[in-house]
């Protein structure tokens, strides 16, 4: 059974991208495989999600955590420009849909996070120690939901 919310009112950023049950859900689960270091699995849910809302105004916010994967990606392939330049595209994103995002998301984490490491090297551990927090519970990698 889908359960549609009512209608979106755009100009309120409590909607950030969600329109229905189902793409909260996708994205959950990204967030759940981020934080245990499951980025390629992360990145398949959001990028998912990314193809369900489709070319609309609402998805924008969803390029952070697209960012961030392939940041790892980056981090792993040694490729340090590519790191660097999705930092400063992750930062951007999220300073232009901070206000949507922090209705669901913890963002001054990965604010800190994107500035400590926009002009430095970072290691895999040191990427793998950021976790995504939601406003409506916090995903802990061994507790689940709180």
């Amino acid at each position: 059974m889908r359960h549609r919310v009512a209608p979106i009112n755009w100009g309120d950023p409590f909607y950030f991208m969600f329109e229905i049950q189902k793409e909260l859900n996708i994205f959950e689960k990204g967030i759940l495989f981020f934080n245990i270091n499951q980025y390629e699995s992360a990145h398949k849910e959001w990028e998912k999600l990314w193809k369900i809302i489709g070319n609309k105004p609402r998805r924008t916010g969803m390029k952070v955590f697209l960012q961030l994967t392939g940041i790892h990606q980056n981090i792993e392939l040694g490729k340090w420009d590519a790191v660097r330049y999705g930092i400063r595209i992750a930062a951007l994103r999220l300073r232009e849909n901070k206000e949507a995002i922090n209705q669901w998301i913890e963002v001054d984490s990965i604010t800190c996070f994107l500035q400590q490491y926009e002009k430095n090297n970072i290691s895999l551990k040191v990427f793998d120690e950021l976790k995504i927090e939601r406003k409506w519970g916090r995903v802990h990698k061994d507790l689940g939901t709180k």
